[in-house]
């Protein structure tokens, strides 16, 4: 059994619930579909183009997911684009394991879970993430 066959195993066991896990201050999760890795908020919405776009997000919207191996910050960085914007990260605690698939070649897909237009930046768009 090759890693990615196994990661797939553990997250068929788990639901993959053990990556969505939240703080106090986040929304919390609906429930995820099958094969889901987790709903989390784009990290550093604030810093790029999701402002520019924003009024046209809106759950169900397909994202696009970028492995930066390169990124100083972070060597998991997962960037989130939609409509060729990118609009931030996945959360650093939870790219580890995404990063992983990505790397594999698993097929990691993104879509736009929902838009929490009481939040100022963080938190205001969130994704839900599926192998």
């Amino acid at each position: 059994m090759n890693r990615l066959e196994f990661l797939k195993q553990i997250l068929a066991v788990s639901g993959g619930f053990w990556l969505a896990g939240k703080r106090a201050d986040e929304k919390p999760a609906e429930k995820p579909e099958p094969g889901s890795l987790g709903i989390m908020p784009v990290a550093g919405y604030r810093y790029y183009d999701g402002k520019k776009i924003e009024n046209r997000i809106k759950p169900g919207d397909k994202a696009r997911l970028k492995r930066e191996p390169e990124n100083k910050y972070d060597r998991d960085a997962i960037a989130v684009y939609i409509m060729g914007q990118k609009i931030g990260y996945i959360p650093r605690r939870h790219n580890p394991v995404i990063a992983l698939m990505m790397d594999q070649q698993a097929n990691v897909s993104a879509t736009i879970a929902y838009v929490n237009e009481e939040e100022e930046e963080e938190g205001r768009v969130w994704v839900e993430v599926s192998v």
